[in-house]
């Protein structure tokens, strides 16, 4: 039986990545009960309530959004319906925690930031690998100087992609694309460990004319004090999560640090020629992620990530896509906060 913190969650979509990863994670978080679960097909919606033992299903997203009980809504919707979702999820006072790219582009990034305040809920987007404990334990040693001063990130996450038109990351319309999806990933990994926003960016990619959505791309990064980073990101290359920060001293290096470890996993230290190991035990991001979004809803603690961060984020990716269409180096504004408080 839930208890009076007992947070609880509503699912907006039957999709995959709901279904297989992040919903049984947010199912194992402490204090969380994920009551109702829904779809534009009343028979899925109610078949997957079942199938993952959630108590109520919806025909609709209205419908969810309707219920009284939920308090935070998990919308893993295709990237071109988050924006229409969160601000009908803060219109409707339920706190939102929200796949990546949370945002087509920083107009709509702002919007969804300003209307959460506006109706005093909380707003995340679900970029659940900073929670784990490789990547939390490399920026404690970049800031305690085990490397020395930082000067280049690198970092690639690609995988091979079936060309499948009924794939929403082949679909222009719902905002597919390699970068939409994988190279998010690579670029929120830059700006986690250098701890900073990019000054410029300068990116190629490469555009499939069949579905109209960019499949794979490259982009270097420059940082504030002459820091850089590089990024890749494809849906036709071999798979790979690669992540190296590299320091004046040093330099740490993880594999596979998007997607939570099912066994033992490894950081690799090189400092003055010797390479030490550092070994994590499995965690799960996800369950991480839900549990630090339950502490901020019951007033434990606030995000560690708000709806400001995903702005920053997404800006970063609409800079990418102007370097690309405009063949230059695009230089990035100084940000101004948007405010978070309602």
């Amino acid at each position: 039986m839930a208890s009076a913190e007992t947070v609880k969650w509503g699912v907006i979509s039957t999709s995959n990545i709901g279904m297989q990863r992040v919903i049984p994670a947010i199912q194992a978080a402490v204090d969380t009960a994920v009551v109702a679960i829904s779809s534009r097909d009343a028979a899925r919606a109610k078949d997957a309530a079942a199938e993952l033992g959630i108590p109520r299903s919806h025909g609709s997203y209205e419908e969810l959004l309707a219920d009284p009980d939920i308090q935070v809504v998990y919308n893993p919707l295709p990237n071109g319906m988050h924006h229409e979702w969160v601000l009908k999820a803060a219109a409707a006072g339920k706190h939102s925690l929200c796949e990546k790219p949370m945002a087509d582009d920083v107009a709509q990034a702002i919007a969804m930031t300003e209307a959460s305040a506006r109706h005093n809920v909380l707003l995340m987007e679900a970029f659940m690998w900073r929670f784990g404990n490789r990547a939390q334990r490399a920026r404690e040693l970049i800031r305690a100087g085990a490397i020395g001063d930082p000067r280049l990130v690198r970092t690639g996450f690609s995988f091979p992609l079936a060309r499948d038109p009924a794939n929403v990351r082949y679909q222009r319309e719902l905002s597919g694309g390699a970068l939409e999806d994988a190279g998010g990933y690579a670029v929120s990994a830059t700006r986690f460990m250098l701890d900073a926003e990019p000054l410029s960016v300068e990116a190629t990619m490469r555009w499939d004319e069949e579905f109209d959505v960019n499949t794979s791309g490259v982009a270097s990064l420059v940082y504030p004090d002459g820091r850089t980073a590089l990024v890749d990101f494809s849906f036709e290359q071999e798979r790979r999560q690669l992540l190296e920060i590299v320091g004046a001293e040093g330099s740490i290096e993880i594999e596979g640090f998007i997607l939570p470890a099912t066994t033992d996993s490894t950081i690799r230290i090189a400092r003055g020629g010797e390479v030490d190991t550092e070994t994590f035990p499995p965690v799960n991001f996800y369950t991480l992620q839900a549990e630090a979004m339950n502490r901020a809803v019951t007033g434990g603690e606030p995000l560690p990530w708000d709806g400001d961060d995903a702005i920053r984020q997404v800006r970063v990716l609409d800079a990418i896509r102007e370097s690309h269409n405009r063949g230059v180096r695009v230089e990035l504004a100084p940000h101004r906060r948007v405010d978070t408080d309602g």
